[in-house]
């Protein structure tokens, strides 16, 4: 099945804003812009810096190699740093995790192991997600009840999707061979745990830092209904029908926190977190280019 042409989802992201600059002052956002916080926003920027850290080590405990050809710490810090300049590209990250398992893979003459392992923390990720949401569900008031139908089917689907991986039924085509190559995963139990709560740990720092950014804009809101919003909407912009989730993100919010947050306020902040992922992304192309400048004075030497 073909993908949704990119023309039509940049055209989905900007009708969804334009409907947002209709029916929310600009004004009542701005103001909450210039009124912002800068502590809190760095604070937010700080949490970003460490979840790049924590997604080199899971990947470190996912990438199953012989040790001669294990890559250093630094490669995979700086391939997944780098991965968040192609984050701009596809939505939910895919962008950033297609360019550092494959430029990696390549590099260290790896690929299957290293895709293998980048699409085994997605589903980790998927997976850390969901637990949050049933975690901090009972501490949550105010939760529409299509949210929690929306997170019972994903549920369910991720758990139907892990027992295909581990009895995988489809022995032949392309699930079967990439079923086969996530069940080597079940010989090192040790590493899918640290990974697994490496996951868990992630998810949390992406819950903190839209904390600290509804904290910038002076919104007041509850630490929970922050783990409950959070995995719904991370979920569904990760439904490939608009540029890099621009616009389904911000109407899924408003619809969550109808009932407790302003949603001027609101939607300041979730422009505050483009923000941050600029800032993200210029910091992965630098990297990329340092890198690409240090390869042509290898090369010409």
């Amino acid at each position: 099945m073909k993908s949704i042409p990119w023309q039509i989802k940049l055209a989905i992201s900007i009708l969804l804003l334009v409907l947002i600059v209709w029916k929310f002052p600009v004004s009542n956002i701005m103001a909450s812009l210039k009124n912002a916080e800068l502590s809190w926003v760095l604070l937010s920027f700080l949490l970003s810096e460490f979840i790049i850290f924590n997604q080199a080590f899971r990947w470190h405990y996912l990438l199953i190699i012989p040790k001669e050809q294990k890559p250093k710490f630094n490669a995979l810090l700086k391939y997944t740093a780098v991965g968040y300049l192609f984050n701009l590209f596809a939505p939910g990250g895919v962008g950033g995790d297609a360019y550092r398992s494959i430029a990696l893979g390549k590099e260290y003459n790896v690929i299957a192991s290293s895709i293998a392992s980048v699409l085994a923390a997605r589903i980790m990720g998927l997976v850390a997600l969901c637990l949050l949401f049933w975690l901090a569900l009972p501490y949550s008031e105010q939760v529409p009840k299509q949210a929690i139908w929306f997170m019972a089917t994903v549920s369910l689907l991720l758990i139907a999707f892990c027992i295909c991986l581990v009895f995988n039924p489809f022995k032949k085509g392309k699930f079967g061979q990439f079923a086969e190559k996530l069940r080597e995963y079940a010989r090192y139990p040790l590493r899918v745990f640290a990974a697994m709560l490496g996951s868990l740990f992630m998810q949390v720092l992406v819950v903190l830092i839209h904390f600290a950014l509804f904290k910038a804009v002076g919104v007041s809101v509850s630490l929970s209904l922050v783990f409950v919003v959070m995995p719904v909407t991370i979920l569904l912009t990760t439904i490939p029908i608009s540029f890099n989730g621009i616009g389904v993100r911000e109407w899924s919010m408003l619809s969550l926190t109808a009932y407790t947050i302003n949603s001027e306020q609101l939607l300041a902040s979730l422009f505050l977190g483009y923000a941050v992922v600029i800032l993200q992304a210029v910091q992965g192309g630098i990297v990329f280019v340092a890198n690409s400048f240090v390869r042509k004075n290898k090369l010409q030497k």
